[in-house]
């Protein structure tokens, strides 16, 4: 009754034999055919060529031939100075003026029920410009008061004090031109005051997890910086 488990020994005994075999079998190194095809002999270009009829004398290219002079910075072009402007100018006509005039009287007759109309952001008010502030931009004219996110360092940007922001005004207008920044305009200021450093309204956070008996609710106020524009000062 155990003569099949002996033979299924014997025969998985008899292939563990025959993989050693197969495995310490020496195998004749290959050869590449290359060894049976001969190259041909080298021979170089100069020999296909005809050589000229003259011969060069080693006088024609001693040192003396070549003068400093031939190689001095003069004779390369200077760069072109690089351009001071850093924006672009767009002139308006009477066109443009007259239809500007129409929107701003409609703007007025929209507003004439309010007690204080807000004329901030008109061309026609006044110069105005485009800040930006903490990853925001904000369309300014002389005497707006604008909210953003707490600048900083505070030693810096305290309670009344007036700072020239020059950097990132990304444009700037007025009735007859309009300087886009490329991408901020050169040779412009927004003059501001800090007004107040408080926190904002707050927001509510409620999270609910049904089925869990999992809630959350949180407050935030975020922190900000109220500033007035004073001035805007810009050259075309």
């Amino acid at each position: 009754m155990f003569a099949p488990k002996m033979m299924r020994q014997s025969s998985y005994l008899h292939a563990q034999v025959m993989r050693q075999t197969m495995r310490q079998t020496v195998r004749p190194p290959t050869r590449p055919l290359s060894h049976l095809i001969s190259p041909p002999p080298f021979r170089p270009l100069s020999s296909l060529l005809p050589l000229p009829s003259h011969s060069f004398s080693t006088a024609s290219f001693s040192t003396a031939n070549f003068s400093t002079a031939s190689f001095s910075t003069a004779a390369v072009p200077a760069p072109p100075a690089a351009a001071t402007k850093k924006h672009m100018v767009v002139s308006h006509g009477a066109a443009y003026e007259e239809s500007m005039s129409g929107k701003h009287g409609e703007h007025l007759q929209l507003l004439e029920n309010e007690k204080d109309p807000v004329l901030a952001g008109s061309p026609l008010a006044s110069e105005f410009a485009v800040l930006e502030l903490s990853g925001s931009q904000f369309k300014v004219c002389v005497g707006d008061v604008l909210t953003t996110e707490k600048l900083k360092p505070v030693s810096k940007y305290f309670v009344g004090a007036e700072i020239d922001m020059t950097d990132n005004i990304v444009l700037c207008g007025s009735k007859e031109h309009t300087l886009v920044g490329m991408p901020h305009v050169a040779n412009a200021s927004v003059k501001v005051r800090i007004e107040e450093i408080t926190r904002d309204a707050t927001v509510v956070v409620f999270k609910k997890r049904r089925r869990k008996n999992s809630r959350t609710k949180n407050g935030h106020r975020r922190e900000v910086t109220m500033l007035r524009v004073l001035d805007i000062n810009f050259e075309v």
